[in-house]
């Protein structure tokens, strides 16, 4: 039986579902923790705690779905640099990083992002929530990313439980643009509204899902009161609900 405040932020029927698509970074890959506290620890002498890590994250993820609403033409490699000296802000750490923010996030952040996706931590849970959910519902994902998502899903060990993997460097069209929602929904042979998009970014993933006709599960670890849609702090959260 599901909590009450979850059936009343679920607007739609689970038995209707045949599909559900999921987001890349910040949903089935996260913000390299490990990558972090190493850059902490070696600079700083500071041993970074993976709550504080994770909290700071939801901060600056919460700060770019505002960006999003606010300014609607940006794009995912414009927000990036801005995701992260949000991140950094948003730690309030107990030194001032050298010799600042802005150098920091481009020669050290960026530098490594770039040299291997940073969105590459893979918590416990998630494969053993592809597998449960496999073999009723048609997963796939659609990620915003630089061309690197599939190779990041295999990598990893997710991309068998995957029918494919819509990338935005490939198919030319970013979230929350609903066209590549519908792009989905197409290549899987179903209407929107039979598809489950779950995503990290209320302005991206629920909003771009919804314009598309797609039902929207955000996956927010601090759980944020939104009446709207429903709301998971972890991603083992979907197997009570479907």
């Amino acid at each position: 039986i599901l909590p009450n405040t979850m059936l009343r932020a679920t607007p739609f029927n689970p038995k209707d579902v045949r599909a559900i698509l999921f987001d890349l970074g910040g949903t089935l890959l996260h913000l390299s923790y490990p990558f972090f506290y190493e850059q902490f620890q070696e600079r700083y002498q500071y041993a970074l705690s993976e709550m504080r890590f994770f909290q700071a994250v939801s901060c600056a993820t919460e700060a770019m779905s505002q960006l999003v609403q606010q300014h609607q033409q940006t794009t995912d490699a414009s927000r990036l640099p801005i995701f992260f000296e949000t991140l950094l802000t948003a730690l309030d750490l107990p030194f001032e990083l050298s010799p600042d923010r802005s150098t920091f996030v481009q020669e050290v952040i960026l530098a490594e992002h770039q040299r291997s996706n940073l969105w590459r931590y893979l918590l416990p849970d998630t494969e053993a929530v592809l597998k449960a959910l496999q073999p009723t519902y048609r997963l796939a994902m659609i990620s915003n990313s630089d061309g690197r998502a599939e190779a990041l899903t295999i990598t990893h060990g997710l991309r068998p439980y995957l029918e494919f993997v819509l990338d935005s460097h490939y198919v030319g069209v970013e979230k929350p643009d609903a066209k590549i929602f519908l792009l989905a929904a197409e290549k899987l042979g179903l209407s929107p509204s039979e598809c489950v998009y779950v995503g990290d970014i209320y302005a991206i993933d629920v909003l771009g899902a919804r314009a598309a006709g797609m039902n929207a599960i955000l996956l927010d670890r601090t759980k944020k009161m939104r009446t709207d849609c429903l709301v998971i702090s972890t991603l083992s959260e979907l197997l009570s609900f479907f």
